[in-house]
């Protein structure tokens, strides 16, 4: 049996490079290459499935019991929901989701002893993804620095992008204090309910609810969507009241685990809020910062991304009523792009642009994730004894 995974490893390989090289040379993964990938798929399925069947017959002594394929449903679920986030959250086109949940669907046909299959491969599979490229990215824009006349300047201009990146996200004056600390006190009551959750429901939920990676995921990729709340009045109150009532039960009912309850919050809240803001707004700008464009009016075309800058911009903008709150990674509709070249027009300024930027080839980091998740997996060496 393991020629023949290792005869999938083969096809998904092939058929993964062939996926990147398009994508690397279009900026664009046709869905021609996904259907014959999801097809390619279904047959390695459907052989393991007929290899299954002879084993239960007594005609093959190494197969794969009838569970496997329930698991692989339950992971392909969860895989097919991140893809979707990823999308519907403008991280991703639509072409790069797709991608990436082909590729998830495939490791566990490639390896079915892979770790934390079923529920957490999909989370393993992103992490590896986004810490390829990111550190490909900021390396690379670190070299750039060390090769510029005046390395310092690099440095400082660096610094002064972190310094207003972070000022865009406080806001300012006393209502970018308040904003802070509303966020600070309602992601902690967050973490907090987490880990009280956690600690009572173990046997029922606490399966999921304990992994704080996958509250992260959620945060992290959603938070376009949901991250107002946090910094919302009505919650911080409603919070607020929480804690009252936490500390209130927690003497009563856990009095030994009530201050390290809370501090495993401030610490959960310490590591998100780093990882929100290097992990995401951070390594953003620095994957967009070379590939900016700023056009016209007249040059304005269905299929241009904007970059994250001018999407955040167009959102908050009322002008627009709401036209810009779905801006995907997949480019401006005709509708999107009738309605800017509308609103640059009247704009009392000469030559006016909005930012843009060029599409990424991710599909090379999505594959590399997937290539680091069954190379950094013990069980895949099996199959190579």
């Amino acid at each position: 049996m393991k020629y023949l995974h290792l005869l999938y490893l083969a096809a998904f390989s092939w058929w993964g490079v062939s996926v990147v090289s398009v994508d690397m040379a279009s900026r664009k993964i046709p869905n021609s290459r996904i259907v014959f990938g999801f097809r390619l798929l279904l047959l390695a399925l459907g052989l393991l499935a007929v290899n299954s069947l002879l084993g239960y017959a007594g005609q093959v002594t190494s197969f794969l019991n009838w569970n496997f394929y329930a698991l692989w449903a339950l992971h392909f679920f969860w895989a097919a929901l991140a893809g979707i986030i990823l999308w519907y959250t403008g991280i991703w086109p639509a072409g790069d989701a797709k991608f990436f949940m082909l590729c998830a669907a495939w490791l566990p046909v490639i390896d079915p002893y892979i770790r934390n299959f079923p529920n957490y491969l999909f989370v393993g599979l992103l992490v590896n993804t986004f810490v390829a490229a990111a550190l490909v990215a900021f390396g690379s824009y670190i070299a750039s620095g060390f090769y510029q006349a005046s390395p310092a300047d690099f440095f400082a201009e660096l610094w002064v992008d972190v310094k207003a990146r972070f000022a865009s996200l406080a806001g300012e004056g006393a209502r970018g204090g308040w904003r802070i600390a509303a966020y600070l006190s309602n992601m902690t009551f967050l973490f907090l309910l987490q880990q009280v959750l956690n600690m009572e429901t173990r046997y029922f939920l606490g399966r999921f609810i304990g992994r704080t990676d996958i509250i992260y995921f959620f945060l992290f990729f959603l938070w376009d969507k949901i991250g107002g709340v946090f910094g919302s009045k009505k919650w911080l109150y409603a919070s607020t009241a929480c804690y009252a009532l936490y500390f209130f039960a927690g003497y009563f009912f856990f009095y030994d685990r009530l201050a390290a309850l809370l501090l495993a919050a401030f610490v959960n809240v310490f590591k998100f809020s780093l990882l929100l803001f290097f992990g995401r707004f951070m390594l953003e700008h620095l994957m967009e910062k070379k590939d900016t464009v700023y056009v016209g009016p007249r040059e304005l075309e269905p299929g241009m991304i904007l970059s994250a800058k001018a999407a955040r911009t167009l959102k908050e903008n009322p002008v627009f009523e709401g036209a810009f709150d779905d801006c995907f990674k997949d480019g401006l509709t005709e509708e999107q792009v009738g309605l800017l070249q509308n609103w640059l027009a009247k704009l009392p300024v000469q030559d006016p642009k909005i930012e843009t930027v060029k599409g990424k080839p991710f599909a090379l980091w999505i594959f590399a994730g997937a290539a680091l998740t069954l190379l950094l997996d013990r069980g895949l060496v099996t199959f190579f004894k």
